[in-house]
């Protein structure tokens, strides 16, 4: 048996889902679980997108979607159909044109505050281009009704953001992302103890790509009315779970949020964690 706090890893003999590909506005759209879904389920499905993290791909998503539908069908199955869908973000997987531009300070990139917040920005448009259209797409094979949204990491970061913006998102799983990226890139820079202490000259950390961090934060403090499941790691370096207090301090009592922060986990999606994502989902899908 794996140990609650080791990264989750889709098993060999793990049941697979369907898996159905499609293109949507240019890029491939992955859909798992269609040609499970009964009759009923069809005419009232819930989409679940998952968001994968910087560096990775879509196939992240695809292990994670294996494993929920099967432990939902285990369960009984629910009322309401589920088809998760994920895609490759911009520039990763099949969509790469620039390996620097998805790397942090660390790994030689300069302009890691730009190319992650862009980058943000365009994969929040490209989920909103998927519900626009995607029912469009699959008509004949079921009709989407509502939209869940999750995502690890960078996908965690544009989880919350898509939890501001879209009205359509009412339900989100969190996973090491964090509502507050203005403090927690200043503290990955580590020269400085807080955004006051940056030069105004810097290239890492120009005030132009700071307004539009500050800007961001602000709206994620602003969310109200969702159901969120939050999963941090206690001990995550990357994103560390310190950036998640002050919104639960202010923002969690305007939604219904589960808020865990697991011991002796870092920055990954731990057994434990997947564990809890089968265990909370359920009650929205029946």
């Amino acid at each position: 048996m794996p140990r609650p706090y080791e990264r989750f890893v889709l098993s060999d003999n793990a049941p697979r889902s369907s898996k159905t590909t499609i293109n949507i506005g240019g890029f491939h759209v992955f859909l798992y679980g269609v040609d499970e879904l009964t009759p009923g389920q069809a005419k009232d499905t819930t989409v679940i997108f998952h968001i994968h993290g910087r560096t990775r791909t879509h196939q992240d998503a695809e292990d994670i979607f294996h494993h929920l539908l099967h432990d939902l069908r285990r369960r009984g199955g629910t009322k309401k159909g589920v088809v998760g869908v994920t895609f490759d973000n911009r520039n990763h997987g099949l969509r790469a044109i620039d390996d620097i531009a998805i790397q942090d300070w660390k790994g030689g990139n300069l302009k890691h505050a730009q190319d992650m917040l862009s980058m943000m920005d365009g994969i929040v448009a490209d989920m909103q281009t998927v519900m626009k259209f995607l029912e469009s797409y699959v008509g004949g094979l079921f009709v989407p009704t509502a939209y869940i949204a999750t995502g690890l990491s960078l996908g965690g970061h544009v989880t919350w953001d898509i939890l501001a913006e879209d009205p359509r998102i009412q339900i989100a799983i969190i996973i090491v992302g964090s509502p507050n990226l203005t403090d927690m890139l200043v503290d990955r820079l580590s020269q400085y103890k807080s955004v006051s202490d940056v030069p105004k000259d810097t290239d890492l950390w120009p005030k132009s790509i700071e307004k539009l961090y500050l800007a961001r934060d602000e709206k994620v403090k602003r969310i109200a009315g969702k159901k969120i499941l939050i999963l941090n790691g206690a001990v995550d370096d990357l994103v560390p779970n310190k950036f998640t207090t002050p919104w639960m301090e202010s923002s969690s009592e305007n939604n219904d949020v589960t808020f865990v922060a697991q011991e002796e986990q870092g920055h990954a999606l731990s057994y434990e964690m997947m564990q809890r994502i089968v265990d909370w989902l359920p009650q929205w899908l029946n």
